[in-house]
């Protein structure tokens, strides 16, 4: 704890971690919602240090409303699976359990994570860069005309780098309100309700993908049903 820590005088001190390995078991949530089509949308956010508001519970809050929108909708055209895990771990876990199942389907995915406060909005995408989902996402961000700061892949930091690493190659991106990283209270006890996130931030994370929902629901890929060019003559 802070509190001994800060108590300790200055010196070197030998550390004795005395652990085990057990077999146990994860325990993370995961809803499917069926469309038409097994072409699958991903949402995925975590689950581990909910002390945290905006680089934690921000993400699980925004996704359950999300689920619910979701789930309401009639006549979806995709389907959509949204995962709530423990970061980093969790991730590796699902996808060493699921991985043909999610190259075979996933054709958009995002992470939410940090999607409270009503600072900033911005955008990191995939690996490629090129994706499904990193079209949509900048599309809906220019059509909600809001200003955000656009990351690079180098700038990642959440599970999209395990949904893209190199074998895994999901095409998942992340749309947050302030980066993990780039507002002071990151990774401190200032990150509280209130304090970082604002029900105006989460209201408004929750409208921007709920809206990116009915954009990929709307969204049209027309492909051509003959062989080489068609003579329109």
């Amino acid at each position: 704890p802070h509190s001994i820590k800060s108590s300790l005088v200055e010196g070197i001190y030998e550390v004795d971690i005395d652990t085990q390995f057990l077999d146990g078991e994860m325990v993370y949530g995961e809803i499917y919602i069926p469309g038409v089509s097994k072409r699958e949308v991903l949402f995925s956010t975590y689950i581990c240090h909910p002390s945290m508001a905006n680089n934690e519970i921000s993400g699980p809050t925004v996704q359950a409303y999300l689920a619910n929108f979701i789930a309401k909708k009639k006549n979806l055209r995709h389907s959509y699976r949204l995962l709530f895990l423990p970061e980093t771990i969790g991730a590796i876990s699902y996808i060493s359990e699921n991985l043909q199942e999610l190259k075979n389907n996933v054709v958009a995915g995002w992470v939410l994570t940090c999607v409270g406060d009503d600072r900033s909005y911005s955008f990191l995408p995939s690996r490629s860069s090129n994706s499904l989902s990193d079209k949509i996402s900048k599309e809906l961000l220019d059509e909600l005309n809001v200003k955000y700061r656009e990351f690079s892949w180098l700038d990642r930091g959440s599970d999209e780098r395990q949904y893209c690493s190199p074998g895994v190659d999901l095409p998942v991106s992340s749309i947050m309100r302030t980066k993990y990283g780039e507002y002071p209270e990151y990774h401190t006890s200032d990150d509280t309700l209130g304090g970082v996130v604002t029900e105006s931030g989460l209201f408004g994370s929750y409208t921007l993908y709920s809206r990116l929902v009915e954009k990929i629901e709307n969204e049209d890929f027309p492909r051509s049903t003959i062989l080489c060019e068609p003579q329109l003559g």
